[in-house]
């Protein structure tokens, strides 16, 4: 069977001439660095990057009975979010296992866009769908219609601001629509890299010009383009899961150490039962961090040892330009509190580290 083509985001071009080095991610073509990844990281963190992150996907979900479905599908609640808010959710398929970790637009009384993960984009439109029978619903795969440039960093609002001073007003996890060169785009103040800032949800065809503004305006505040690799590593030190390495269909969001996100108080949700009992149970699996020498710098699958013990492995890793040192997340049990000693089998070894409270790294405001 012949691979399918990867794709280009509109974005492609712009980043080919910036320097880009490409990987495939998720079916895509996609910078994985430009400058470098840790230069990259040491931009976000004190002045400004640029991520084309185009291969998210947008889906819409409108119509009367479109607040009950999500509620009825997602872990946190839907209902108290109002128009111009974003919450941050999980689907969960009937085990309690998480099919994506999403964000939920709150465009109107019965509209909302669902901002989820490039590779589970087809999986969770595809599962939506086979629940919306029951449900006065529409469902639209909205994704080709965007480009989504995320801007990072201490200095993001002020470059933004000098393009779309509107935005300066925005609190965190809000978005507005605004009309830029006669067409209407979506700003929104998340992120995915422990710093402020901000996403644009434009139509391809202003991508690249808006890429070019962007830089142009940013050029004092020193703004670079940044790929996957520093994207990766910051939301490392950031403590923030990602999906396949922290939360998958085999890895709950109450493993994940994310049940602030679900909404125990709904009477029911996809998946509603068996987080329960995963959340009473001391056997449960947690994610914890731990910190090492970079000498043992822990990569995904790492066993890690506690007095002797194997208690679980690595799901994600890599060595903190911004903390100097080995970070790593793993899926334990049982949990040892934070300043416990561990060990890593590496190289034929056991390795020291330490047990740390998430996150590793928290932006100073």
């Amino acid at each position: 069977m012949t691979p399918s083509p990867e794709k280009k985001t509109p974005l492609y071009q712009s980043c080919q001439q910036a320097g880009a080095r490409f990987t495939e991610f998720a079916g895509w073509q996609m910078p994985l660095q430009f400058s470098g990844i840790l230069q990259e990281v040491h931009a976000v963190r004190n002045h400004a990057g640029l991520f084309d992150v185009s291969h998210m996907g947008e889906l819409l979900v409108a119509g009367p009975e479109a607040p009950f479905f999500l509620n009825r599908m997602l872990t946190n609640d839907v209902a108290v979010v109002d128009n111009g808010q974003i919450l941050y959710t999980f689907l969960c398929n009937a085990d309690g296992g998480t099919i994506d970790d999403l964000l939920v637009y709150r465009i109107g009384q019965q509209e909302f866009l669902l901002v989820v993960n490039a590779a589970n984009t087809e999986p969770v439109f595809s599962f939506l769908q086979s629940h919306a029978t029951e449900y006065e619903v529409e469902l639209r795969d909205y994704s080709p219609l965007f480009a989504l440039l995320a801007l990072q960093g201490p200095t993001a609002a002020s470059i933004l601001g000098r393009i779309f001073p509107d935005v300066l007003s925005l609190k965190p996890y809000r978005f507005k629509k605004l009309t830029w060169q006669n067409e209407e785009l979506i700003i929104s103040r998340t992120g995915y890299t422990g710093e402020d800032g901000f996403e644009i949800y434009i139509p391809p065809t202003l991508a690249e010009t808006l890429w070019s503004e962007l830089f142009r305006a940013g050029e004092k505040d020193r703004l670079v383009p940044a790929g996957l690799g520093a994207r990766d590593l910051l939301r490392l030190e950031a403590g923030l899961p990602l999906y396949g390495n922290e939360l998958s269909t085999e890895i709950s969001p109450v493993q994940a150490g994310l049940e602030r996100f679900i909404a125990w108080e709904k009477p029911d949700f996809l998946g509603r039962l068996p987080l329960l009992q995963e959340k009473d149970d001391p056997e449960t699996p947690r994610r914890i961090g731990l910190i090492a020498d970079r000498s043992a710098i822990p990569r995904p699958g790492t066993i890690v040892y506690w007095d002797q013990q194997p208690i679980g492995q690595i799901t994600s890793g890599s060595y903190s330009p911004t903390l100097q040192k080995a970070l790593g997340m793993a899926l334990v049990n049982p949990v040892p509190p934070p300043g416990t000693p561990l060990s890593l089998a590496m190289r034929g070894s056991f390795l020291p580290a330490e047990c740390v409270k998430l996150p590793f790294y928290k932006r100073k405001r």
